[in-house]
């Protein structure tokens, strides 16, 4: 039995090494369990390893290394080395990646989490005990960190040769601040409004305008609310010029915020998923989780046509996509569907688009030190918090800073109806202020794609900071009425984070570095949109959301990755034609159903969009498309022609999309009756299109109204 005065000085060294375990953000583990997620920040050449067990036999049918790692953004970030073997660097040569994140360009590409497996030679990992080790090797100046969320070996057949039992998950409920004395606390918060920091860890980095508050939530939720690591917040404290203790601070301050902390640094923000509508509205914006986010997107189709009984709790894997599957399926569609007068809940239908990661939302530079003064003395900072030069202040004029009518709003017989009208004005400042910066024929850049774009980010994260902030994901009736969705955004910041919304192009200098990563981040930052306000059915003219527009770039996304994606694009079709308020009808010419100034049916059959529903089995895709026509069809049909053509005021010329797109909008569908029968729909609902057609330009031509011609943009 041991002395008692060395047993307690042996107490307190394990008090030590426990303390340090909880102050790098980890529970403590059990010996023999694997600890994920890895860590592997710091210093370059960081190694970070783990050590397991191959029982007897096992180690011969190794065949290669599964791995799901999230955050490797460019090539040879990260190498691997299995026992003394040589170091293995991690990019799209020495990897094989599945779809569809291969043809989202892999490693370097638009998804932040990836699945992996490198081949292994014979001999590389033995009977008993082997070392795994990963190691980060470089920074762009922009990146200091990746997570080994999952590993195992795969034998040749692709079976997982270390049971599930040999890991356990990091534990973020048991994680303390590494100092949790109150002054530690204390200084952290100050820290974190006002600490000078340096751009990067590379040498001769400059010192920078913006502090940690600027980029990311003001208060710092957004590093609480997404679980990020004290080692991680530490390790970004030190990339960014300050010291192990001030980034402990700082951590500390992080862990003591009493916020909710549903997410993790790798699920998307808000990625849809079964059951989410479940939870609390504070766990929204965590999303459904990675296991949500689907092998391909025809696994999707299920929850589209039924929705209700689709839903399952916890994780799950995509449901079967085969085909014999699919035509089951078949039997099950309806109109209701697709029904305009309808609400399909986008939320609730998982999609094989993985969005953006939090760090993907972040800007890489903050507009003050973009721009300098020019962001400074600018309204679209004042209407942020009215905290800017004097210059600045004198342009706002009358209009209040969103944050100060957030505050003034919190009281619960506060009228909030003048929120969303805030919201676009603030959004209007930005096209203003960046019309002065970008003009449409100029030569672009990397560099100044990062500073346009990442000004865009930042009007993005502050918008989720005060959607957080002020409670009002939970409040869209209180914002748009009875027929808006119980949760929802209340503006279209979104889609106008999209680079096409700046002018930025395809190309070496578009976001990412390619015409491909430019493409994907314009389709997460549109299907966002659509996930947190697809309108509220309060669409007017072309907004909140162009759909015709939105949807016509599903097809400059399939250029690039040649992925189709047919239920993604059929909830942006449907929530499309549910975009109105199904109170008004086609007399309301801005507000009102105007089927010339939608989507149509055609999409389904036009020779444009073959490519993304070639995957379908026939009888699904002629399902789909009588039953698409049957719900815009009806909806038509509520109404006289006379309400669409009447004798006084004549509506606006109908939306024509580029050439490029097909004849997927301008209302006049019946053209196409023939295609309709040779796609397989009945001839009895044809007819009815028919009948409809030679209704309405009957009563076009009595009105010699000609705005239903079938020319299109060039």
């Amino acid at each position: 039995m041991l002395p008692s005065r060395l047993f307690q000085a042996f107490l307190a060294v394990l008090a030590v090494l426990a303390a340090l375990a909880i102050s790098l953000g980890f529970a403590h583990p059990t010996t023999d369990r694997i600890l994920l997620p890895i860590e592997v920040f710091g210093a370059e050449r960081t190694t970070v390893s783990r050590t397991f067990a191959l029982q007897d036999g096992h180690a011969e049918s190794v065949r290669s290394l599964w791995l799901q790692i999230h955050g490797l953004r460019y090539a040879d970030q990260a190498s691997v080395q299995v026992n003394a073997g040589a170091w293995i660097p991690l990019n799209n040569s020495t990897v094989t990646i599945p779809e569809p994140a291969r043809s989202f360009g892999g490693i370097g590409g638009g998804f932040s989490t990836l699945v992996m497996t490198l081949s292994l030679s014979n001999g590389m990992v033995v009977p008993g005990t082997n070392t795994l080790r990963f190691r980060f090797n470089q920074t762009d100046g922009v990146v200091s960190a990746y997570r080994v969320l999952a590993f195992n070996f795969l034998t040749s057949d692709g079976s997982k040769i270390l049971p599930p039992d040999d890991f356990v998950e990091d534990a973020p409920e048991a994680w303390a601040p590494p100092l949790p004395d109150a002054a530690s606390i204390r200084t952290g918060r100050e820290l974190w409004q006002t600490a000078p920091l340096a751009a990067s860890s590379l040498p001769n980095s400059p010192r920078i305008q913006a502090r940690c508050a600027d980029c990311h939530a003001r208060d710092g939720r957004d590093l609480k609310y997404f679980n990020f690591s004290n080692g991680s917040i530490v390790d970004r404290s030190r990339f960014h010029g300050l010291s192990t203790l001030q980034g402990e601070q700082i951590a500390s301050y992080i862990r003591n915020l009493p916020l909710p902390s549903p997410g993790r640094p790798w699920n998307p923000p808000y990625q849809p998923g079964p059951g989410l509508d479940e939870q609390p509205v504070s766990n929204w914006a965590a999303g459904a989780g990675l296991s949500w986010v689907l092998d391909q997107d025809m696994d999707a189709l299920p929850y589209l046509v039924n929705q209700q009984s689709a839903r399952k709790n916890g994780a799950a894997s995509s449901p079967p996509g085969n085909v014999s599957n699919l035509r089951e399926l078949a039997g099950k569609i309806t109109p209701d569907i697709f029904r305009p007068d309808g609400n399909l809940n986008p939320r609730e239908i998982p999609i094989a688009l993985q969005l953006p990661d939090w760090s993907g939302w972040l800007p890489r530079v903050h507009p003050k030190d973009a721009w300098g003064p020019e962001f400074a003395q600018s309204e679209f900072a004042a209407l942020y918090d009215g905290e800017t030069l004097p210059e600045s202040k004198s342009k706002l004029g009358a209009k209040q800073p969103l944050r100060s009518l957030l505050m003034a709003a919190q009281t619960a017989d506060h009228n909030i109806r003048p929120v969303p009208a805030a919201f676009a004005e603030w959004s209007q400042a930005r096209r203003v202020f960046l019309k002065r910066l970008v003009k449409p024929k100029m030569e672009w850049s990397p560099a100044l794609t990062d500073k346009v774009y990442s000004t865009q980010l930042w009007q993005l994260v502050k918008s989720w900071e005060m959607m957080q902030e002020f409670g009002l994901e939970g409040r869209g009736r209180d914002l748009f009425g009875l027929l808006a969705d119980s949760r929802t955004w209340c503006n279209t910041i979104p889609a106008e984070t999209a680079p096409s919304s700046a002018l930025i192009p395809d190309g070496a200098a578009g976001v990412g570095g390619s015409a491909l990563t430019n493409e994907y981040f314009m389709a997460a930052w549109y299907e966002l949109q659509i996930i947190l306000n697809s309108g509220n059915h309060q669409h007017r003219d072309r907004g909140p959301v162009d759909w015709v527009y939105v949807i016509g770039r599903f097809n400059d996304l399939y250029a690039r990755t040649h992925q189709p994606e047919p239920a993604r694009l059929l909830v942006a079709v449907t929530k499309a034609l549910q975009s109105t308020d199904p109170r008004l009808g086609p007399d309301d010419y801005r507000q009102g159903w105007r089927p010339e100034q939608n989507i149509d049916p055609r999409i389904m059959i036009s020779p444009v969009w073959e490519p993304i529903f070639k995957p379908l089995p026939v009888e699904l895709h002629r399902a789909l498309t009588a039953s698409l026509l049957a719900a815009w069809m009806d909806k038509n049909l509520q109404y006289p022609i006379a309400k669409y053509l009447p004798m006084g005021g004549l509506p606006a010329r109908p939306y024509t999309p580029p050439a490029a797109y097909g004849d997927i909008s301008g209302g006049n569908a019946w053209e196409a009756a023939q295609q309709f029968r040779d796609a397989g729909v009945a001839a009895e609902l044809v007819g009815r299109l028919q009948q409809w057609g030679i209704a309405y330009t009957d009563r076009a031509a009595r009105i010699q109204y000609s705005g239903n011609s079938s020319s299109r943009k060039k």
